[in-house]
């Protein structure tokens, strides 16, 4: 028997029918489009900006600082103690490697302070060149210095791909803050407030939970975060997790991973006085969605959120 089978439907919540779900799936793709064709080229660029300095300041100084003696500490202490720094020594990789990952392949926290310990150093300077991508520096593996043009281009590269990536990041974040945003004003719209949030979070529903006609945002519910947590008329809470995607893949990630794990946690604990749901904005896969109802999880859309107003207010 499937686990969410043990889980009740949520009183008055409406679920929605596999028609239903791929018509809100293509309204909320085409409302995705409309807003990353009207992206202005100036996030790009302002990204690309940012980066461009750091990038040639790097790749300038690439194979003393490849060399693990006490000048190659030196000339990476300054760079790496920066965030941007520390960014581009990730992107020489083929592929670009991600923080965590430099962490462990390092055996060491790879912060502003790593290269003031000779031993986790060393074994940085090991990872950075295991990881160098031999198209874009092969004057490394030659021993030789690069000509302008050559450096011209792997600046040009490098920091193509950083700030390529970095506005991906913030496509990302933005889906999911607006249609937070948009929950939050709902609420306010409808005369709700914004309660304190309590420092320990919400831990018994008796005595951490809102008032009614009251919400809470970023709290934790139990161990996991609500982005928002509403109190309705009838007592119980609604816990909504904000989830924004641009891609199908990615949907799969913020629904079936991120947003049912917490609902699972919270029925779990708290039982059918929490309604996990969830707001969506962005790229889903209709069958992602239908799945995540069977948590179960009460779905809402930011193209159409008079389906919240119409539960937290039922006429």
């Amino acid at each position: 028997m499937n686990a969410a089978s043990s889980y009740r439907w949520p009183a008055y919540a409406r679920r929605w029918s596999e028609a239903e779900v791929g018509r809100d799936v293509e309204l909320a793709r085409q409302a995705f489009r409309r807003r990353r064709l009207g992206e202005p080229l100036a996030r790009y660029l302002e990204a690309y900006d940012q980066r461009a300095g750091t990038v040639e300041q790097v790749l300038a100084g690439l194979q003393p600082m490849l060399q693990s003696s006490a000048s190659a500490q030196a000339h990476w202490s300054s760079l790496w103690s920066q965030e941007l720094g520390r960014d581009t020594f990730r992107y020489l990789g083929a592929p670009p490697i991600s923080e965590d990952d430099l962490n462990t392949l390092a055996q060491a926290r790879c912060s502003g302070a790593v290269v003031q310990d000779p031993e986790a150093f060393g074994r940085l300077m090991e990872v950075m060149r295991a990881i160098l991508d031999p198209r874009r520096f092969p004057r490394v593996a030659e021993g030789r210095t690069p000509s302008a043009a050559e450096l011209g281009a792997a600046v040009l590269s490098t920091t193509t791909l950083m700030a390529s990536q970095r506005v991906q990041t913030l496509r990302r974040s933005d889906e999911k803050a607006m249609v937070e945003g948009s929950v939050r004003g709902l609420l306010i719209g409808l005369g709700w407030e914004e309660a304190t949030r309590p420092a320990q979070g919400v831990r018994n529903l008796l005595n951490d939970a809102p008032a009614p006609r009251t919400f809470l945002t970023q709290v934790n519910l139990g161990a996991d975060n609500a982005d928002v947590l509403i109190r309705l008329d009838d007592g119980r809470l609604l816990a909504i997790e904000c989830k924004g995607s641009n891609s199908e893949i990615n949907s799969r990630k913020r629904l079936n991973k991120e947003a049912a794990q917490n609902a699972r946690a919270w029925l779990a604990q708290f039982g059918d006085q929490v309604v996990p749901a969830v707001a969506l904005q962005g790229v889903f896969r209709d069958r992602y969605v239908l799945e995540a109802q069977d948590t179960p999880l009460v779905v809402f859309w930011g193209h159409r959120l008079e389906d919240l107003r119409n539960f937290v207010c039922p006429a």
